[in-house]
């Protein structure tokens, strides 16, 4: 008997000692669990676990903040609320793979996806897959907030095409300067070289013409300058708003008379109700118009008339000037305000391409409108409207 409590009193001590060691490992088990579960609400990024049936073993609080999940909600694969929760918050539902409640036929493929919400926001998600030892257990998915950087890359894709577009006008710039420039810079060297070789010989009749291409040539080139250097003025926004008095049907009737002075057509000016005076800025509007009805006059047959309407309406200042020419095509409307652009269908009317950026900048600087109607072979009216 003696022997037999012995034994007992040993086997209770043998017990107590286990006993106690399990209490141990349980209370190391239950820190590193802790641990596991701190770093897991550390992380930066959204987590959840599932398994190989598709069910949500575990997630941190980051993945609900970020989806903005209800506390009644119920994380399941066989949840019909939670599977829509997730599609109605996407911005395109059919691309939506349900990668929370199926594990794909993969179980061992890394995945990468971008999910754009419907708030606006964008999520990056990775998945790989839960190994334990070397036996895949589930599915490990991290997601992250990467809306400020899809932002940025946009932003950067902008000034990326911004500056291919530069690079562009600055292409055709260069080219239309040669092709503009060396007309008459062709007609003053042929004319000089001929003057050279027969200064002595020839008459002052006979040079007259020579000394006429030259001058014509040198004009065509500082108006070519003037006009480049205004458009980066206007470009620059250099201008200073001057407004003052003025008289409205005068100042188009001398423009017309002095645009008449150098063209075979014929300007009408038609005014319409009560339009006189109004306070507006002479060095911003002169350009505009002049430029319009230069191009209406160029683009136009001879014998074809130019109109030039003004009436006043709602506190602005509303001119049109219609012509009966080439027209423009409706391709074209989107890009002819553009530096240097030119329409399709000018052929060989020369022209820098700077006319129509020039005006549309101008107004733009006056905080006015400008629009078009066109049709090919038929006409073209502009309409600028002015506050005053």
């Amino acid at each position: 008997m003696q022997k037999l409590i012995e034994e007992l009193k040993n086997a209770k001590e043998h017990l107590q000692q286990e006993v106690s060691e399990l209490k141990k490992k349980t209370t190391e088990l239950e820190t590193s669990l802790s641990l596991l579960r701190s770093t897991l609400e550390s992380t930066a990024n959204g987590i959840v676990t599932v398994n190989l049936d598709g069910d949500v073993l575990n997630f941190n609080q980051k993945f609900v903040d970020m989806w903005q999940i209800p506390d009644s909600l119920t994380l399941s694969k066989n949840s019909p609320q939670a599977s829509a929760f997730f599609q109605n918050q996407l911005k395109s539902p059919n691309t939506f793979s349900p990668v929370m409640w199926k594990v794909s036929n993969q179980p061992d493929l890394e995945s990468y996806d971008i999910l754009e919400l419907k708030d606006g926001r964008v999520f990056a998600q990775y998945s790989q897959p839960q190994w334990l030892d070397d036996k895949i257990v589930g599915r490990v998915w991290s997601i992250w907030d990467i809306t400020d950087y899809k932002q940025v890359e946009l932003e950067l894709c902008q000034a990326l095409q911004q500056i291919q577009q530069l690079r562009e006008l600055k292409a055709n710039f260069i080219s239309m300067v040669c092709h503009q420039f060396r007309t008459p810079l062709n007609a003053v060297s042929f004319s000089n070289s001929l003057l050279k070789r027969h200064i002595d010989e020839w008459t002052k009749e006979k040079t007259r013409p020579l000394l006429d291409h030259i001058q014509t040539a040198v004009e065509k080139l500082s108006r070519m300058l003037n006009d480049i250097l205004f458009f980066a003025n206007a470009e620059a926004a250099k201008f200073n708003f001057e407004t003052e008095p003025l008289d409205l049907i005068q100042f188009c009737n001398e423009l017309v008379i002095q645009i008449q002075m150098s063209s075979s057509h014929d300007i009408n000016f038609v005014r319409e109700g009560s339009c006189g005076s109004a306070r507006i800025d002479r060095q911003l509007l002169e350009p505009i118009l002049k430029n319009l009805l230069d191009n209406a006059v160029k683009y136009s047959p001879s014998d074809s008339p130019v109109d030039l309407q003004l009436s006043c309406k709602s506190g602005k200042v509303i001119f049109q000037v219609t012509d009966r020419g080439i027209g423009i095509a409706v391709a074209d409307r989107q890009q002819i305000f553009e530096p240097f652009y030119r329409g399709k269908n000018i052929k060989n009317i020369p022209g820098t391409g700077l006319g129509l950026s020039l005006v549309k900048t101008l107004v733009d600087l006056y905080g006015g409108q400008i629009a078009v109607e066109s049709e090919i072979d038929i006409g073209t009216t502009f309409t600028v409207m002015l506050p005053v």
